[in-house]
């Protein structure tokens, strides 16, 4: 059973708290919980322990101590008064102790209890003489937590800090799973403005709002937990690729703003946020932090019954729950002014560094080697590999876009080792043999495009395991991530109708052996000369593994992942990230499927291209593969509202040739049907917005309804109008479903 404390009422209200002051700050010990309501005076003590006390009290004190309690002196013999004691204080065994008298008056308590706190008797002492005396009620006992929270001023910030290491608490009968952070810090009930939330590419949530009715916001930070998800019955509603990449939070206040970072502790981090009007009348945001992980198992797995029960990991911490506080005022307190913290937080951080060299806009364009299909002979039904885009092939495509005038190609090669776009794990990587014909192989596929000026980014799956089979270097019990009662953890494939688990897509492998993998990676690159390496899923799919032998939580993974894509430097030439978290900022070249959109929350009230603002002038990036989005339009729209290169995914074979197989959600991506529209579209937004890519984005508004400006350093700004007629506003006129842009020395 769940429950929740606060600092105020459980705390401050009872005077439970300390303040020690700092030459920069101070830190509050709060002591939560029953334990701040009751007399720190024991029912029964141990013998050794009494007298410990005691003695340091003075004659008087000591006098009237000692005969408030009884001693039960089992060695020594029983009277007819203390006979029942052993019984009812059984965890003192043969051992002497003494006992409360039952006759004593509430004053006397309160004075004895003076006494012990002056001879140093603290909380946590008298938890342990509750729980030795092994009375029917000490196992459990009464909640209470101590949590000691570090407030600083830094330059321009407060930053604020828990220790985890340093909470305690009542662990005989209680977990403590989860910490909120100043949740009211900021908030505020009558103002105009907004909460900003960095969901996908950000979101704001107008303050009172009106949506009462609506859930209020919450999201783990990177997305949710599959190992913690796995046992559930039908699949998350959340857009894995549109979840917080970010870990910041913000408010606006009419003219005033606070932009908070979570600086470390972001692995365990969730962020809410809600309007006033439904539990109080305050809108305020804020982050949590994950002290204990856990989750159910189902006791028919073990002996047939229907109940679960929780299972809890150890309090294995890789670091502080901290987060930066930084303030802005007038035209600087909004989304663009926080973009424009987080930007100078990350640079000076060493996390992002300024792009430069290439104006141009990118086009990038994602090959699909090989799959795997059925296929029947002589009436047998088999599984073979089926070729899709052969390395000569995609050299041909590439050659067409370049004759079509696509200046700054990036290609992207998927599914062309282990067995294809779902192949064996990547403890061996070896080419499909298929895909060489023509005379291309891995590396002169390298040398050709690097010819022609193209950057080439080959994809390796450094996480999940389609095919595990015999002799491929990987097995689920070695590799593979474990749950709390050490099933494997696995991803499912989900019944569209009703959104359960089917049956399992693909095993993964444990964030643990991330290092591992990528030495096998930085080799095989190495031997054949790569110019570039896609990071996939790896960039921003996060899970853990709770086995207990190699227990690595998702705070721990993200440094993991970023010491392994480190290791890689120098081997695999540039890096692209795949819908990154910002963990792999500092290690990647290029990004693309940057989140365009947010989860679309009730709650929420429009999205902002907050992600995008952060990166530009620093990572170049596109939005989701064109041709893939669910309207073509609007996703070139946003692309250009964003900053963003175009991106397309392609094949050279036939769209049939993924019929009837597990590969069906890839349609309409035959090149052929949209090279010329691709080229096209490419000039278009090209002719606008080259000379761009090594600008910031220093603002962004919402002019109207459906109609947007995004405004670089150097002046120019890039209209766009999504909706069906033309639009004037700003002094111009953009037309339907159009864009418009207006350079800087216009």
């Amino acid at each position: 059973q769940s429950a929740t404390m606060d600092s105020y009422n459980d705390s401050v209200i009872e005077e439970q708290f300390e303040i020690t002051y700092l030459e920069d700050g101070v830190t509050i010990t709060y002591t939560m919980g029953k334990l701040a309501e009751s007399l720190m005076l024991p029912e029964a003590i141990s013998q050794e322990r009494f007298l410990l006390y005691t003695e340091q009290m003075d004659a008087s004190a000591q006098k009237k101590f000692t005969r408030n309690y009884i001693l039960v002196d089992v060695a020594g013999g029983l009277t007819s008064t203390t006979q029942e004691y052993p019984d009812q204080y059984p965890g003192y065994g043969e051992s002497s102790f003494y006992v409360l008298r039952g006759s004593v008056k509430d004053y006397l308590k309160e004075e004895m209890a003076g006494y012990l706190a002056e001879a140093g008797y603290t909380p946590e002492d008298y938890q342990q003489d509750k729980a030795e005396s092994g009375a029917q009620d000490a196992e459990n006992g009464d909640p209470w937590f101590t949590i000691p929270l570090t407030y600083r001023l830094e330059e321009n910030s407060l930053v604020v800090s828990i220790d985890p290491e340093a909470v305690s608490y009542n662990e005989e009968g209680f977990y403590l799973v989860d910490i909120d952070m100043l949740p009211y810090f900021g908030a505020v009930d009558q103002a105009e403005g907004y909460l900003f939330v960095p969901d996908g590419s950000g979101a704001l949530i107008y303050l009172n709002n009106g949506k009462t009715t609506a859930p209020s916001y919450y999201a783990m930070v990177y997305g949710q937990d599959e190992s913690r998800r796995m046992l559930g019955k039908t699949q998350s509603e959340v857009d894995a690729a549109l979840t917080i990449k970010l870990p910041v939070f913000g408010l606006k206040a009419d003219d005033q703003a606070f932009f908070a970072i979570i600086e470390d502790g972001a692995g365990y981090a969730d962020i809410s946020a809600d309007i006033g009007g439904r539990l109080t009348s305050y809108n305020n945001v804020y982050a949590g932090f994950s002290y204990l992980q856990y989750g159910p198992a189902a006791l028919s797995d073990m002996v047939g019954a229907s109940n679960s029960y929780q299972l809890y990991s150890s309090a294995d911490f890789t670091g502080n729950y901290q987060i930066r506080y930084q303030f802005l005022t007038g035209e600087e307190a909004d989304y663009s002014g926080m973009a424009a913290c987080y930007r100078e937080y990350l640079e000076g951080m060493g996390i992002l560094a300024r792009h430069e060299g290439e104006e141009n806009l990118p086009l990038y364009t994602e090959y699909i080697g090989a799959i795997d299909r059925y296929k029947t002979f002589l009436g047998v039904k088999y599984k073979a590999v089926q070729p899709l885009t052969t390395f000569a092939q995609a050299e041909e495509i590439a050659g067409k876009l370049t004759e079509l005038g696509v200046r700054n190609q990036k290609m992207i090669y998927s599914g062309w080792m282990n067995g294809g776009l779902h192949g064996t794990a990547a403890m061996k990587v070896k080419a499909v043999g298929s895909l060489g014909k023509g005379g291309v192989s891995v590396k002169k596929l390298q040398q050709d495009m690097a010819g022609l000026g193209i950057d080439t980014f080959m994809t390796v799956d450094m996480q999940y395991v389609y095919q595990d089979k015999l002799l491929d270097g990987y097995s689920t019990m070695q590799y593979g991530p474990g749950y709390f009662d050490n099933s494997d953890v696995t991803v499912s494939h989900d019944r569209c109708a009703d959104g359960s688990a089917d049956k399992t897509l693909a095993n993964l492998i444990s964030p643990y052996y991330a290092g591992k993998v990528a030495g096998v990676i930085g080799k095989a690159a190495s031997r054949s000369g790569w110019n570039g390496i896609n990071l996939g899923s790896a960039s921003w799919y996060l899970y853990s593994d709770y086995l207990e032998n190699r227990y690595t939580d998702r705070q721990k993974a993200t440094l993991l992942y970023g010491e392994s894509f480190a290791s890689l430097e120098g081997n695999v030439g540039k890096m692209m990230g795949d819908n990154g978290n910002v963990y792999c900022f500092p290690y990647v070249d290029y990004m693309i499927n940057a989140p365009l959109y947010s989860n679309g929350y009730q709650i929420l009230d429009t999205d902002v291209p907050f992600y995008e603002m952060v990166l530009h002038g620093y990572i170049p990036y596109a939005g989701e593969a064109i041709n893939m989005a669910d309207d073509y339009r609007t996703t070139l729209l946003k692309s250009v509202e964003s900053g963003a290169g175009l991106y397309y995914k392609w094949i050279y074979g036939d769209n049939s040739l993924l019929k009837e197989t597990d590969y069906d959600y890839l349609y309409s991506v035959h090149y052929g049907a949209l090279l010329q529209t691709a080229a096209e579209d490419y000039r278009s937004v090209a002719q606008a917005l080259d000379g761009l890519e090594n600008q910031l984005i220093v603002r962004h508004d919402k002019l109207e309804e459906k109609v947007s400006r995004t405004v670089y350093e150097d002046g120019t700004t890039v209209y766009v109008n999504y909706r069906t007629e033309p639009v004037s506003c700003d002094g111009v006129t953009i037309d339907a479903r159009g864009f418009l842009v207006r350079k800087g020395s216009e």
